[in-house]
């Protein structure tokens, strides 16, 4: 997948068997992508690529002043983000609302990250 305009789609590519079923293995991930989507559904509906180029963290995604950083690979306990287009006045955790440690510097942040739950693929913060 190519994100390098900041602007992506996702597209799971899932057919039936002969039967007209679904294959076991299949069903688990598309209903993990429910779950998932259930509770962290406002960070991608209706957002646009975010103003953070995408690193090897992750990516970011915006829906009007908001910006979802989406920390998908890394394991510092810091992450310093730089193209933020405004002052930010809070980040929380979209899994809990608990709040996120950050210190502010002109077009950026640098945010505590909180330590990764085990099932955890994506801590996204808001």
């Amino acid at each position: 997948m190519n994100v390098s305009n900041l602007d992506c789609n996702f597209l799971v590519n899932v057919g039936p068997m002969p039967s007209g079923e679904i294959q076991p293995e299949f069903v688990q991930r598309l209903t993990e992508a429910g779950w998932w989507t259930k509770q962290y559904g406002d960070s991608i509906y209706g957002t646009r690529g975010g103003p953070v180029a995408t690193g090897p963290w992750g990516v970011t995604t915006q829906r009007g002043s908001t910006v979802y950083v989406h920390v998908l690979d890394w394991n510092q306990p810091v992450l310093a983000l730089t193209g933020m287009p405004r002052p930010v006045r809070r980040a929380r955790l979209l899994r809990d609302g608990s709040s996120v440690e950050f210190s502010a510097f002109a077009g950026g942040l640098v945010l505590k990250l909180p330590e990764p739950q085990p099932e955890e693929m994506d801590r996204v913060i808001g």
